[in-house]
């Protein structure tokens, strides 16, 4: 796996499917969790906000497609992002938008930050390490339309993604290439074979579970 270097950044060898925003063709109702995160009303005038989330300076790309109600709150919204990526959501985090710092509780709503497709904001996850995420709203859609997901799914919910996000005792991107570096082309067997034990033995950064991801999902809206 390479990556990047900052300022010389190339476009990554592999990008996401172009987002389709919902059309007759694709809508699929779903049903509303019965007991969603505290302020993911089950009020079917709550909109649908689709959220292309990617981990920046990450080449290939790490990447999810998400559905989420756009009154989710920024503290749900990094419980969303956390499960979606596979993080274990014990660390510290912040958002950046508008261009400012958001403290918590500054915003209402996600609805209230990102009211127009293609507009973004900053998640940093971990920011002692740096885990920058850039979130941007791809489309907003009535809430009994939902895209690509089975019926009967309650949000939020991944659509799509490619590719597991680095083990967390990384310091940043720059070292999880690194890693990736030392696991394929090490020259002591036991070192390699310790850094193996730590990531774990099936550990492949390739690989990402969609099915688990939306486990995770499901799991918060309950």
């Amino acid at each position: 796996m390479s990556m990047a270097s900052p300022g010389n950044a190339s476009p990554p060898a592999t990008r996401p499917k172009k987002f389709r925003p919902p059309g007759r063709e694709q809508i699929i109702e779903s049903r509303v969790a019965r007991k969603p995160m505290d302020t993911m009303e089950t009020d079917l005038t709550v909109e649908t906000y689709h959220l292309h989330v990617e981990l920046l300076d990450s080449d290939p790309y790490i990447w999810r497609q998400i559905a989420v109600r756009g009154n989710v709150s920024l503290t749900e919204l990094h419980q969303v992002l956390v499960a979606a990526m596979g993080w274990s959501g014990e660390a510290d985090y912040v958002f950046k938008g508008q261009g400012r710092v958001l403290a918590n509780g500054e915003v209402s709503s996600l609805s209230t930050l990102l009211t127009q497709p293609e507009e973004t904001l900053i998640y940093n996850y971990a920011p002692a390490q740096g885990w920058l995420h850039k979130v941007t709203l791809k489309a907003i859609s009535q809430p009994e339309h939902f895209v690509n997901a089975p019926v009967d799914h309650p949000l939020p919910y991944c659509t799509a993604g490619e590719r597991q996000c680095p083990p967390e005792f990384c310091n940043g991107v720059w070292d999880y290439v690194d890693l990736i570096d030392r696991l394929g082309d090490g020259d002591d067997p036991d070192e390699i074979d310790a850094l193996w034990q730590k990531v774990g033995y099936d550990f492949d950064p390739e690989r990402f579970d969609l099915a688990a991801a939306n486990q995770r999902l499901q799991a918060l809206a309950q």
